[in-house]
């Protein structure tokens, strides 16, 4: 029977226009009839659930929030993939909009870019209407006051100045797009300026300018809706992806930063903030770190495609993830390697922390896509690789950066040492074995028989996939050779979700032995 306490609370909660995922909860867990019917044990009825739109199908958008989430033991709800974006094809936003409202969760972490234009790169080629534009923009910001969520963080793309490529000729005609969004209007005041943009002008086609100029308005338009009515969800992030300190993107960067609101965060990157919402969400402790740069100089170098210097980009994901720094036993250091010719004392630095018994999260900002590979070498070779609790080297500094911290988040969050483990393995498969080695194997053998490694077809497709898995029995055995800790790869599965060679999905199963 429900005790008369417990009947007042369930009338209290009743009596609402409307009812959250916690107050069915409320009820559910203190009325013993209710439970026995729908839930074995509390444990499900409490799980704490998120509803995840991601920005497309890549991995660090739809794979890698799946990883982080397992690691802190959340239910993570997402979109199947076929609706979801791929490259230009943009993903099905009314199908994405019934998920959201169908789904009974206690956060919704949504792409914008995904929910409105269908898309990162759509966004980029939109010819929305401001209308059509605005219908979706406000569904979005009625997520919250439809009770359907506790609590919803919305993050969007601002648009970078160079329009998507897909083959030689639209390079072309993109590169001197970039070039001529370069100039702002005080720039072309100077005669010098203004006939050089002249001249790249008669290079675009007159519709292609347009086109592009109108997609700039109208994710312009997005964006300062957004930030003016941010009061509507709890968290706004808009990231900049792949900037330049000049020209109109900057420009309008620097107009949406002055209207900000105390819940906008405009930071660096794009493709980790994903994982960096679904881990603030999925953590249930407040956790401290000490920040190392090696060498101390890096912090305050701006690193390539960012316009903010590495440490202020680091602070900003940092905050987001609502994290504390701590000069004197954090729960963990996170060491931020960023040039050729510090390796010794990046290893030292990491072999230290660990004999100490420390936490450490390693992020490699050394080269763009791809690790340094002596530095790899000397923390394989030692296994020391292996001790760490996130490690990455991965596309830009803020991509690397968002990834190394939200995995250590989730991982001292939870202390799920098997999956955050697999999470590590695949990190190091992907960011070294891949990128550094693997990569430049499949493109040089698909230039070699004049085959495209950016507009692939499904024989090229298939060659990648062929030396991929000839690589692997020899990656797969120096890693279990290398690692103190040792474990099997049971299933490893490959895939290239945007047909190009630039990113792979690489997905393993392991068993760690006693």
């Amino acid at each position: 029977m429900v005790s008369p306490k417990e009947e007042s609370v369930i009338k209290r909660i009743l009596s609402k226009s409307s009812l959250s995922r916690r107050d069915f909860l409320k009820i559910l867990m203190i009325s013993p009839l209710i439970n026995n019917i729908y839930f074995s044990d509390f444990s499900i009825a409490s799980q704490r659930v998120a509803c995840y739109v991601p920005l497309d199908n890549r991995p660090p958008n739809f794979i890698y929030p799946k990883r982080l989430a397992d690691i802190l033991g959340i239910k993570l709800l997402v979109p199947p993939v076929e609706i979801l974006s791929e490259r230009r094809k943009k993903a099905a936003s009314q199908e994405i909009l019934a998920f959201l409202v169908e789904s009974w969760a206690d956060c919704a972490i949504v792409s914008a870019d995904s929910m409105i234009f269908g898309g990162l790169v759509p966004s980029r080629e939109t010819q929305m209407s401001k209308e059509d534009a605005m219908w979706y923009t406000k569904r979005l910001l009625g997520l919250k006051s439809s009770h359907l969520f506790d609590s919803v963080y919305l993050f969007k793309s601002l648009m970078r100045l160079m329009p998507t490529v897909l083959d030689e000729k639209e390079l072309f005609y993109a590169t001197k797009i970039e070039e001529i969004m370069k100039f702002s209007d005080e720039d072309i005041k100077n005669p010098v300026n203004f006939y050089e943009r002249e001249l790249l002008l008669t290079y675009v086609p007159p519709d292609l300018l347009r086109d592009y100029i109108e997609s700039r308005k109208i994710n312009y338009f997005v964006d300062r809706t957004l930030i003016k009515n941010s009061d509507k969800v709890d968290l706004l992030v808009l990231a900049q992806d792949d900037s330049t300190d000049r020209g109109v993107a900057y420009e309008e960067k620097k107009r949406l930063s002055m209207i900000a609101t105390k819940n906008t965060k405009i930071v660096q990157g794009s493709d980790e903030i994903g994982m960096i919402l679904v881990t603030r969400f999925g953590k249930d402790k407040d956790i401290s770190l000490k920040t190392i740069f090696i060498p101390e100089e890096v912090e305050e170098e701006i690193m390539p495609l960012e316009t903010v210097p590495l440490g202020k980009n680091l602070l900003s994901q940092i905050n987001l993830l609502n994290l504390k720094l701590k000069n004197s036993e954090p729960d963990f250091y996170m060491i931020i390697f960023g040039k050729d010719g510090y390796e010794q004392a990046a290893f030292e630095k990491v072999r230290s922390l660990v004999k100490e018994g420390k936490n450490v999260a390693f992020a490699d900002v050394s080269n763009m896509n791809m690790t340094d590979e002596r530095m790899f070498k000397l923390l394989l070779a030692s296994g020391l690789i292996f001790r760490l609790i996130a490690y990455a080297g991965w596309n830009t500094a803020a991509n690397t950066t968002g990834c190394a911290l939200s995995q250590a988040v989730s991982y001292l969050s939870s202390r799920n040492f098997k999956k955050n483990f697999r999470f590590l393995i695949e990190r190091i498969i992907y960011d070294y074995y891949y990128q550094n080695v693997i990569r430049k194997q499949i493109n040089n053998i698909l230039i070699e028989n004049n085959q495209s490694n950016f507009k692939m077809t499904q024989d090229s497709i298939n060659i990648a996939k062929n030396i991929f898995f000839q690589y692997f029995p020899g990656i797969s055995e120096e890693l279990m050779m290398c690692s103190p800790i040792k474990f099997d790869i049971t299933d490893v599965r490959f895939s290239l979700p945007w047909d190009r060679t630039f990113e792979a999905n690489i997905e393993i199963d392991i068993k760690l032995r006693s």
